[in-house]
């Protein structure tokens, strides 16, 4: 398996992968421990951002799943000494160990750009039980008064030593929190991902409890004075907090600056920008619109910055919880908004005339904001605009490194003057996500690309010419030059009439040959990337690719088996399945289907159409699947996996198998069967801007995706019970369904309804595929009814995938204009398609499919390109079968069209 590296599981044990490399002569970190290894029964590998220390292991002797773990923290220009003095001290103790590969590696995970519980862990060492206590104290002697940063998701063994400790997975076969979930001996489950506070599971008993301080958080009094009343944002770098004076009563706002950490190249740390931000505020003091300074102080190793409170809620979670501004119908300076944007000051014109007017006051005292965004404006309860957080703002031509991707940091270069008009291209991207509630694209190295194709995907929110003024008012603030922006601006100021967008901007339309194109590119980057499967090593930053169906070669290796004419692709899929038969890790993976062995099988065993494919595995049952019953780890996704290869077994003649399998789906149903008895009931959610939208009803996590197991294993075997139990929770799900579909159409209903994973796309799935079978037209409608409503989400979903995105909600429009002829969902289908190129970088022929981080590109079939590929060969062929699921919808005739 390679070593996982989504959030949170970068402190797992990492197990070397066939691609992982021996350092050799590697100058730096690598070649230092190999020194310190000579004569040594160790061995070192390097696999991707870490460097793993291996110790022999006595026959028998088995790596436990999980346990305690010590962590010791650094800053980045202190690693090689921490390791000239940590591994002779583990070369003592039958332990492995894994160290950050270089300073550089350690200062990004040291930033918290990619996951506060990153910070610090610049080594984990995985202890026996029985040392834990021991290595753990030894290490805390020898590093006593060294600093670091602080490791939020662990305790201190001591306050004078970086080294810290927590109980979590050693290892891990995914990067999902089901992956990571740890089971006690008890049965007990509890969450293995790292967070930003310290949790221990309720088996486990702390072997530094009489040693180890109270947990790392600043104390309720800050100063003496200043009482903490409520949390706003935790972050690597400090916490933010609400607060009142206890000697004014004043309600103040506390921001907290944690030492060391996102130290630069400069050695300025948290702290450092927070004495730059008092210095800026100091400059802007009497200024409306930011924060007035009332104290900085210090408390224990940190910083505090005491100030005023500016309002109860920022921008981007007003848009999340009360949906996107109002465009106004004809904007223009001076122009009129809505009664209704009036009335509730949530009108775009009004917004975006009082950012201005603040960052003009701000400009004229020297200062350039640098991190405008969503997040940094706080919305008062008079509907006024504040801007907060200066800790990289510019005073004067002096500002510290930093910027947001697709807010300042098109306008931002490092070493590059800075001006206002860099603030005009991130009040213009704040703007755009005001109106719409998605971030700016920022998937493609080039700037001009990711602007052009924001400006595509806010051409889609509003199209028509009534939009055209707010259109051209974010295209003016974000104009590639400088002095565009600055004439932009000066034309709101002074009222005059707004500029009309450069071109018309419209979404592409999806030609056969653009489609033909489209695949033929996607195919050839699936093949490209599979070579790299799995392998390669993980790429910083991304979740591993690893073995499995959801985001590695098990669904990038079935996607392409629907591509064998396309030139290269039998040979990749054939070496691809030959590798992943090889895998080491083959045996460590749990049944699950998504993430686990099922999926793997299943994927083995459809490569055997290609000559050189390896023979299919025998049936195995790996580690047990997780219990939540679920598609994803559970176990209607191991049941639905099964019945696929059950079916697969008796069509080649394979009856022994084919039982086997047979017997092993038919647990999974009597499992699922006797949970049913004692389960919540699902309920919808009370509020359309919850992020869980359909959690407990959806396909991959909730009710269902446990009805399309139950229901297929009737229709495969006739089980009376099985078919019941469907029928039942179906009826119940249809009861719930219209609740969702008015939630949906609240203007701020939360993207992920329309998501295939947890809203309208999986369930819409369902209801139109067991609709068909019962040949039940109202269930079979009110699936299309799913597919219309995801229609209308679509234009504001960010992600591009199957997963959460819209190749997900493209599938559905797939279906159900299969099921009904009805070409108006295959023309909507085509526009999904327009709206994933306008989320993508590269050219419109040959797009760069942005995976779930929206910031980088991978192949896997949930979160990537591989799924973005089944949606458009479904869309090509009018139909024809998803990837895995029972029962493919029928294609209706082509219709020819022209080129």
């Amino acid at each position: 398996m390679p070593a996982p590296t989504g959030a949170g599981t970068d402190d797992v044990r990492t197990v070397p992968s066939p691609g992982a490399v021996e350092p050799g002569g590697n100058q730096g970190i690598g070649q230092r421990i190999e020194l310190l290894l000579a004569g040594c029964e160790r061995r070192l590998v390097m696999d991707g951002q870490w460097l793993c220390l291996f110790a022999p292991r006595p026959l028998g002797s088995e790596i436990p799943d999980h346990g305690w773990k010590l962590h010791i923290s650094a800053r980045p220009n202190d690693l090689s000494p921490l390791v000239d003095l940590v591994v002779p001290v583990l070369l003592r103790y039958l332990c492995d160990a894994k160290f950050a590969r270089d300073a550089g590696v350690l200062g990004a995970m040291n930033s918290g750009d990619r996951d506060p519980a990153l910070v610090g862990k610049a080594i984990t060492v995985y202890p026996r039980a029985e040392d834990v206590r021991a290595l753990g104290g030894e290490l805390a002697d020898l590093l006593s008064g060294r600093p670091g940063p602080r490791v939020l998701s662990d305790r201190r063994i001591r306050p004078d030593a970086p080294v810290y400790y927590r109980y979590g997975p050693f290892r891990a076969t995914g990067a999902d929190d089901a992956a990571l979930t740890m089971t006690g001996p008890d049965g007990v489950r509890f969450p293995g991902r790292a967070g930003t506070r310290y949790r221990q599971p309720p088996w486990a008993a702390d072997p530094f409890r009489s040693a180890a301080p109270a947990p790392d958080r600043p104390a309720r009094l800050i100063g003496g004075r200043y009482r903490l009343t409520a949390g706003i944002t935790r972050s690597a770098h400090g916490d933010v907090y609400r607060a009142v004076d206890r000697a004014t009563r004043e309600h103040l706002i506390v921001k907290q600056a944690r030492a060391h950490a996102g130290e630069d190249a400069h050695g300025v740390d948290a702290r450092g920008r927070l004495r730059h931000e008092h210095a800026v505020l100091a400059a802007l003091t009497g200024v409306d619109g930011v924060p007035q300074i009332r104290e900085h102080l210090r408390h224990g190793d940190d910083e505090f910055l005491v100030t005023t409170d500016c309002g109860p809620r920022d921008l981007r979670r007003d848009v999340l919880a009360h949906g996107p501004f109002q465009p106004g119908a004809a904007l223009s300076p001076a122009g009129s908004e809505p009664a209704d944007a009036i009335a509730t000051g949530r009108g775009i014109a009004e917004l975006a005339r009082r950012l201005l007017a603040v960052l003009d006051s701000v400009h004229t005292r020297g200062v350039v904001v640098g991190d405008l965004k969503p997040s940094n404006v706080v919305l008062g309860d008079d509907g006024a605009a504040h801007l907060v957080d200066f800790g990289i703002s510019a005073l004067h031509g002096d500002r510290p490194t930093g910027a947001t991707p697709g807010y300042s940091m098109p306008a931002y270069r490092a070493g590059r003057p800075t001006g206002p008009a860099d603030d005009l291209y991130a009040l213009g991207a704040t703007l755009y996500f005001a109106l719409t509630g998605m971030d700016p694209v920022v998937v493609d190295s080039d700037d001009d690309v990711n602007r052009d194709r924001t400006l595509l995907c806010l051409a889609a929110v509003l199209p028509g010419a009534e939009h055209r003024p707010v259109r051209a008012l974010v295209a003016g603030l974000t104009h590639p030059d400088p002095a565009q922006r600055a004439a932009h601006g000066q034309r709101w100021r002074t009222q005059a009439p707004a500029l009309a967008p450069e071109r018309v901007i419209s979404l592409p339309r999806i030609t056969p040959g653009i489609l033909d194109d489209l695949i033929a590119h996607t195919v050839a980057s699936c093949v490209s990337a599979a070579a790299q499967l799995p392998t390669g090593a993980a790429r910083d930053g991304q979740r591993g690719f690893g073995l499995t169906l959801y985001d590695g070669a098990a669904g990038v290796g079935l996607e392409l088996l629907h591509h064998t004419e396309q030139p290269g692709v039998p040979r990749a899929v054939a070496d691809l399945a030959h590798r992943t038969a090889l895998h080491p890790q083959l045996g460590a993976l749990s049944d699950a289907l998504h993430i686990g062995r099922t999926g793997v099988d299943l994927f083995l065993d459809s490569a055997t159409v290609l000559n050189d494919a390896p023979a299919p595995l025998p049936p195995h049952r790996g580690l047990s699947h997780d219990r939540t019953g679920d598609q994803i780890s559970g176990a209607a996704g191991v049941g639905t996996g099964l019945l696929a290869l059950a079916r697969r077994a008796r069509t080649a003649g394979r009856e022994e198998e084919a039982r086997a399998r047979l017997a092993a789906a038919e647990e999974c149903a009597h499992g699922l069967l006797a949970a049913r008895a004692g389960r919540e009931r699902a309920e919808p959610r009370s509020s359309a801007a919850d992020s869980e939208a359909a959690f407990t009803l959806g396909f991959a996590h909730g009710r269902a995706g446990v009805i399309h197991f139950l229901h297929a294993y009737h229709r495969f075997t006739g089980d009376p019970a099985a078919g019941a139990a469907a029928r039942q929770d179906l009826a119940e799900l249809i009861s719930h369904t219209p609740r969702l579909l008015a939630l949906a159409a609240r203007p701020e209903a939360h993207r992920r309804y329309g998501s295939w994973c947890r809203g309208l796309a999986g369930i819409g799935t369902l209801l139109i595929e067991t609709g068909r079978y019962e040949g039940d037209t109202p269930t079979t409608d009110l699936g299309v009814r799913c597919a219309w409503s995801c229609r209308d989400l679509a234009p504001r979903m960010s992600p591009v995938s199957q997963c959460c995105g819209l190749s997900g909600v493209g599938e559905l429009l797939i279906d159900a204009a299969a099921v009904t002829g009805d070409d108006r969902l295959f023309r909507a289908a085509e526009d999904v398609a327009g709206l994933i190129l306008a989320r993508s970088g590269g050219t419109m022929r040959k797009p760069l499919f942005p995976d779930n981080t929206l910031a980088a590109s991978g192949p896997g079939w949930a979160t990537g390109s591989a799924g973005v590929l089944s949606f458009l060969r479904r869309l090509r062929d009018r139909g024809g079968p998803r990837l895995w699921t029972d029962g493919p919808a029928r294609p209706y005739a082509r219709t020819p069209r022209s080129r």
